[in-house]
C-alpha cells in the first residue's frame, strides 16, 4: 500500500509541475491530496505540534513577504496578487506532513535555492517571467523522494541538522 501511495505521489507532483509550468496555476485538489496522503504515510511520525509549527513558520513568512512588499510599495499590498500565487501557498501547506518541522524549514531554504537556480537556467526559454514556484518545488521533492529510496535512513525526518 505505501509503495502504491508514494507512487501516486509522483504522479500527482508530475502533474503539478506540468500545470504550473504551462499555465502558472495548480489544481486545488493536489496539494490537499498531497496533505492527505502524507498525513496517512507519515501518521506516526506527524504530531499535531509539528504540523502546527510548520504552519506557524509558513505564516511569519508570508506575513514578511506582505511587510516587504508593502514597504516597498508604501501601501498595504496583498502578496497573492503578483509576487506569489496561492497555489504555492497551499502547495506549501500541502507538503508540510512529509517533513518533521526542521526538515521542512531545511526544505523551504534549499527548495527556494533550488527554485532560484532552475529559474536562472530556464527564465530565457519562458516565454512567462513568473516563477512556478509549486512546479520546482516538486522536481526538488521528486528529486529528494528518489534519494531517500537510496539511503537507509529516511531524510524527512530524521534529524539532518
Amino acid at each position: 500500500m505505501e509503495y502504491v501511495l508514494l507512487s501516486f505521489l509522483h504522479v500527482i507532483f508530475i502533474i503539478i509541475i506540468y500545470q504550473d509550468i504551462k499555465f502558472r496555476h495548480i489544481h486545488i485538489i493536489l496539494p490537499v491530496l498531497i496533505f492527505a496522503i502524507n498525513y496517512y504515510l507519515n501518521f506516526n511520525l506527524t504530531s499535531s505540534l509539528e504540523i502546527f509549527k510548520s504552519s506557524g513558520f509558513l505564516i511569519i513568512n508570508f506575513i514578511c513577504i506582505t511587510i516587504y512588499f508593502s514597504i516597498k510599495k508604501s501601501e498595504l499590498v496583498n502578496p497573492f496578487k503578483g509576487q506569489i500565487g496561492l497555489g504555492d501557498f497551499i502547495f506549501l501547506v500541502g507538503v508540510i506532513p512529509m517533513f518533521s518541522f526542521r526538515n521542512y524549514v531545511l526544505f523551504f531554504i534549499t527548495g527556494m535555492f533550488f527554485t532560484l537556480i532552475l529559474h536562472v537556467l530556464f527564465r530565457k526559454k519562458s516565454i512567462q517571467k513568473t516563477i512556478p514556484l509549486a512546479g520546482y518545488l516538486s522536481i526538488y521533492i521528486i528529486v529528494l523522494l528518489s534519494f531517500n529510496i537510496l539511503i537507509p535512513t529516511n531524510i524527512f525526518y530524521s534529524f539532518l541538522f
